[in-house]
């Protein structure tokens, strides 16, 4: 019993001794994240913000990492460079300090879902493990328990964590875009926005994309057939709260596909009543007369360019009820363009109505859209 006891008390005293070597060997933070190379923005910031603690510090801390990546994503929500980011060291400072837990807790400390404290007063994360889908606050975390002499990494894989204060901000500087495909001959697209390919690929002629919203400010949308580098594009500005439907219409064969950055109108609408907007984006098909049950609702509708001054879309307010819509030839009634017989327009909703096609294949688009469930 005497022996165990002196071997135990050698165990304890080498392992005494060999714990600080171990510590010792392990990098650092900033070590770490240089070497592994996927976090350039990550140390130009912390640099920026001067967080010695979060590179060298004495206390444990537990460390999100966003990737170069992750960074890229979330700057374009936020409609930011990473220079700009970089320059306002007040936000960064607090965005840094959301991803800084003090204390080191692995993954197995997390898979329950705990709410932890960040070096941020006040701003709390929420960890989640759901169906092997390891997330915080709503980011995916990827290769996790990363040590480090003064705390252990986990790595955030496709977005940075915002305080409420900056999420706050940004929601009150956004527009709400979609993307229309109305080039009869340009095929499947892809459409790419500020220079990014975005979620909307394979979009085929007569698409209406869902709405996203963007930063307010300068929005260069481009579409290009699916595979190929080749686009046409245009930039515009577009403002917070806006409403904006992107329409890529025109022969893309002959060069003359155009995009128009259409601004519809979402205010309040008059109880009983719908708001309908109609845009012309056939290109070589006649100037047209908009009927509702035979009635004249809009005359003189006419692609764009072609018609002085007429850029081919209009607005009206229709007393809600089922309508049999017309589009014929101005100032006759015959022959009907295209139509759309027996359409329940609903009392409240925002409609966007387009004319389509080729002079010989004329058709109608009715996309609805009802504001605080846009679709």
């Amino acid at each position: 019993m005497r022996k165990y006891f002196a071997l135990l008390s050698i165990l304890l005293l080498l392992l005494t001794v060999a714990a600080p070597i171990l510590a010792q060997e392990r990098p650092s933070t900033s070590e770490w994240l240089t070497d592994d190379g996927r976090f350039t923005t990550l140390l130009s910031a912390i640099e920026a913000a001067d967080l010695e603690d979060v590179r060298e510090g004495d206390d444990p801390v537990t460390l999100l990492a966003p990737t170069d990546d992750a960074f890229t994503a979330t700057l374009a929500e936020l409609g930011m460079t990473a220079d700009e980011l970089l320059e306002d060291t007040e936000t960064l400072t607090s965005i840094l300090q959301l991803h800084v837990i003090p204390g080191r807790y692995f993954f197995r400390n997390l898979t329950n879902g705990p709410t932890l404290d960040t070096a941020l007063e006040g701003e709390s994360v929420t960890f989640d493990l759901t169906d092997g889908v390891f997330t915080v606050n709503g980011a995916n975390i990827i290769d996790t328990d990363n040590i480090t002499s003064n705390g252990v990494i986990h790595v955030l894989e496709d977005a940075v964590l915002l305080p409420s204060t900056v999420q706050e901000g940004a929601a009150v500087d956004r527009a709400h875009v979609r993307f229309a495909h109305f080039s009869p001959d340009a095929g499947i697209v892809d459409i790419y926005v500020n220079g990014q390919l975005s979620e909307f690929t394979e979009v085929a002629f007569g698409t209406v994309t869902d709405w996203i919203e963007v930063p307010a400010g300068t929005l260069n949308v481009s579409f290009a057939p699916t595979g190929s580098t080749t686009s046409r594009g245009t930039g515009n500005s577009v403002t917070p709260g806006s409403w904006v439907t992107v329409a890529a219409m025109g022969t893309a064969g002959a060069q003359r596909m155009i995009v128009r950055f259409i601004v519809e109108d979402f205010s309040d609408i008059r109880e009983g009543v719908a708001r309908v907007s109609f845009l012309h984006a056939a290109e070589g098909a006649p100037i047209a007369d908009v009927l509702a049950n035979s009635n004249l609702l809009i005359a003189t509708l006419a692609y764009p360019r072609s018609l002085g001054n007429n850029d081919g879309f209009d607005t009206r307010e229709i007393g809600a009820a089922t309508y049999d819509v017309q589009l014929v030839p101005s100032g006759a009634t015959e022959p009907v363009l295209a139509e759309r017989a027996g359409f329940p327009f609903t009392a409240g909703v925002n409609y966007f109505v387009a004319l389509i096609g080729t002079p010989t294949n004329l058709q109608l688009v009715i996309v609805p859209t009802t504001v605080g469930n846009a679709s």
